[in-house]
């Protein structure tokens, strides 16, 4: 019975050791039976975030993961520093056809200025990863005594980032903030005390809007019914205009026609009066004639009307021959 229980515990170890070794495998993209290189980096500060199968990245690029975290402390300066333990796949690294056959090493890299950081993943989450890339002008910090490993020296030191850190006026932010939220307080303040005035006069302003609408929308309706009625006596008037033209057009066309007939008439008896007054024309010598005659009638009967004034009994016995 006790027998069967340690074989029981001991399947359950050995099943939670595979599940382990798979986790790591399949999420932390390690290539167990691949080409790999193994390097460490020694950091003296925090790499909070960072675990077994954290990606290792060189500019954006997975080029392997953690493999392993420790803690050296050292009694003798109280200084504690965590190394880790990385692997990378070689067949992430490609180099030049002409340089293929000489592979360099972790050490090379280093010399030509391969540096290492903890980087988080993002603001929001806890993980952290670390990142490498070639920074010549960072000095080389090694740990010797500490790395069983080609070591990789680290970009920026905790107490860097520390004296970064440090430099920031968080005072001065605090207080910046606590004044913007005073600020915003007090106009919300004021915005709920002369929110009810506003909509107040929004609700004043919107009934006499809407009183003004009224108003104008009846002026309108008469103004269209005055319309309606201007244009009916205008089509009246119109029609009654085309009626009247229609009954003079008779009239004048009557009246035109006896113009016409009057003006043939007046030419002609300014034809005849032309034809009359001619001197070669027969008409115009009896004219003359009768003229003469009616002239010497006319001294006569003055001579007779002179010896009547001078005699009036001339009248009752006449002249004496």
């Amino acid at each position: 019975m006790a027998s069967s229980r340690l074989a029981a515990v001991g399947l359950f170890v050995l099943l939670g050791l595979a599940l382990a070794l798979a986790t790591v495998v399949v999420f932390g993209r390690l290539d167990l039976f691949g080409d790999t290189r193994a390097a460490e980096i020694v950091f003296d500060g925090s790499v909070n975030g960072l675990g077994v199968g954290s990606p290792v990245l060189f500019r954006g690029v997975r080029v392997g993961a953690v493999s392993s975290l420790a803690i050296v402390f050292d009694p003798d300066t109280h200084q504690a520093r965590i190394p880790v333990k990385i692997r990378m796949e070689a067949s992430k690294v490609m180099l030049p056809k002409r340089l293929r056959e000489q592979t360099p090493t972790i050490s090379q890299w280093v010399t030509e200025g391969l540096r290492a950081e903890v980087v988080p993943v993002s603001l929001i989450a806890d993980g952290s990863e670390i990142e490498l890339d070639f920074d010549p002008a960072v000095p080389v910090r090694l740990h010797p005594g500490i790395a069983d490993l080609p070591e990789i020296p680290v970009k920026h030191s905790q107490g860097e980032i520390a004296q970064q850190l440090s430099q920031v006026p968080l005072k001065d932010l605090a207080d910046s903030a606590l004044s913007t939220l005073q600020s915003v307080r007090r106009l919300a303040d004021a915005f709920n005390s002369s929110l009810p005035v506003v909509v107040n006069n929004a609700v004043s302003t919107s009934a006499k809007a809407g009183q003004a609408l009224d108003t104008a929308r009846l002026a309108i309706e008469n103004l269209q019914t005055r319309s309606d009625r201007t244009l009916s006596g205008i089509d009246r008037l119109s029609d009654t205009a085309n009626r009247q033209l229609n009954d003079r057009g008779a009239d004048l066309h009557g009246l035109l026609a006896s113009s016409n007939e009057a003006f043939a008439n007046a030419r002609d008896l300014l034809g005849n009066l032309r034809t009359m007054t001619d001197e070669g024309s027969p008409d115009r010598a009896n004219l003359d004639a009768a003229l003469s005659d009616l002239s010497a009638a006319a001294a006569s009967l003055r001579g007779f009307a002179g010896d009547i004034e001078q005699n009036p009994r001339l009248l009752l016995t006449g002249r004496r021959q």
